[in-house]
């Protein structure tokens, strides 16, 4: 099978949006011999490495250099502009597309690239990241959008919990992108999600949209147990530290369970590891029980000496990576059921799940104190893992879908 990739960034293990594009472009490559060709946008900070990865198992358009803005001001700006290109709002009209303001990889120069592709070569299937269904929503071939989550309901909990401007902000996003998602993602085939909630989420918006629940996976040679002493007694949590809802997670944590934690295990010592920590999680530091890292060349290490891994989101939705990576490693994972959404496991046996913040610090004081629950329940994580969610796995799966897709069934 013939398979064009749209991705709106260069498929990297290290980067949760493209994570799965990134194993799943190998897989199908390597287990089911489909010719894939990859077309995407770049962020300009990884242009010098970006032919390590996944050059290997397909053909390689070269990439096409996007500049990325933290600030969500920058970004509103950068959207307006390319929601205002002419040259954008010609074709959209030309091609009869839903016409939306939610252009923030709008670029000539990828509409001229997609074309030309299509026009000296013939595909079976369109694969896409959701960020790419502009350039999509047209084109006459089987196609599967993959949005992963349900991203409006993401900019609802985050307009909720924002003020002044950014609230002003949040607001028009979540109802843009709740217009938005209902209209787009029905003019394709199938539409990917990772877990049943935001299948729910999506279908509720519009029966019409073809949503299919099909969760991450893990790299499960690369996390692995590793056989190293365990800093006692360390908790770690990892993510972007620069995103909102990462910042009201780690400062929930913080402000209510932790000191709950220090006041029965006072040496208790918090990791929090992650790219680009706000200011808001940087000066937790100040603490001298809290290590905020910062970028880090491998997670590796901070998950495999840790004897916790904490997940207390109060924010989000999808699947969480990182959960299933801890998991993966054999680590006692201590989490909410947001940050277990979409994962089959049984709380009590393969992890812990509460949301209660007293009952969450009871749990890691108890777990901290107990090092056979720790280890029986790692050894039952990494069980989960292997026979669920193993990217060899999901990859199958994702196979069975693309012959669907192709076959009209």
């Amino acid at each position: 099978m013939k398979i064009l990739v749209l991705s709106h960034d260069f498929p990297s293990p290290s980067i949760s949006s493209t994570l799965a594009v990134f194993h799943l472009v190998e897989y199908l490559c390597s287990l089911f011999n489909h010719k894939i060709t990859l077309v995407s946008f770049i962020a300009r900070d990884a242009e010098t490495s970006y032919f390590r990865v996944p050059e290997g198992f397909c053909s390689v358009e070269t990439p096409i250099p996007v500049k990325q803005y933290k600030s969500i001001y920058a970004k509103a700006f950068h959207t307006l502009k390319n929601m205002l290109d002419v040259r954008n709002l010609s074709s959209k009209f030309k091609g009869g597309s839903y016409i939306n303001l939610l252009d923030y990889y709008y670029s000539h120069q990828m509409e001229q690239k997609i074309r030309n592709i299509l026009e000296r070569e013939r595909f079976d299937i369109l694969y896409l990241t959701r960020p790419m269904a502009n350039y999509a929503q047209s084109i006459d071939i089987p196609k599967i959008i993959q949005p992963y989550d349900a991203v409006y309901e993401w900019h609802r909990q985050i307009y909720l919990r924002s003020k002044g401007a950014e609230k002003v902000i949040y607001g028009i996003l979540y109802r843009m992108t709740k217009i938005y998602e209902r209209e787009i993602y029905k003019k394709f085939d199938a539409c990917l999600v990772v877990t049943q909630e935001d299948k729910d989420l999506l279908t509720s918006l519009c029966p019409q949209i073809n949503c299919i629940v099909l969760p991450n996976g893990v790299d499960t040679e690369y996390f692995s147990p590793m056989d190293v002493e365990e800093e006692f007694p360390s908790l770690v949590f990892l993510s972007d530290m620069s995103g909102r809802p990462t910042i009201d997670n780690v400062l929930y944590f913080y402000s209510i369970i932790y000191p709950l934690i220090r006041k029965e295990v006072p040496q208790a010592k918090l990791y929090l590891v992650g790219r680009d920590p706000a200011k808001e999680v940087a000066k937790l530091a100040h603490d001298c029980s809290v290590v905020v890292t910062g970028f880090v060349d491998s997670v590796k290490p901070y998950l495999a000496k840790s004897c916790i891994f904490i997940a207390p989101m109060i924010l989000g939705t999808g699947i969480k990576n990182k959960v299933l990576e801890a998991m993966a490693m054999g680590k006692c994972v201590v989490t909410t059921s947001i940050g277990a959404q979409g994962i089959d496991a049984t709380s009590g046996e393969d992890l812990i799940i509460t949301n209660d913040p007293e009952e969450f610090a009871t749990w890691v004081i108890k777990l901290l104190k107990d090092s056979q629950l720790r280890k029986k329940l790692g050894y039952n994580a990494r069980k989960v893992i292997e026979t669920k969610y193993s990217w060899e796995k999901i990859a199958g799966r994702l196979d069975q879908i693309l012959g669907d897709v192709v076959s009209g069934t």
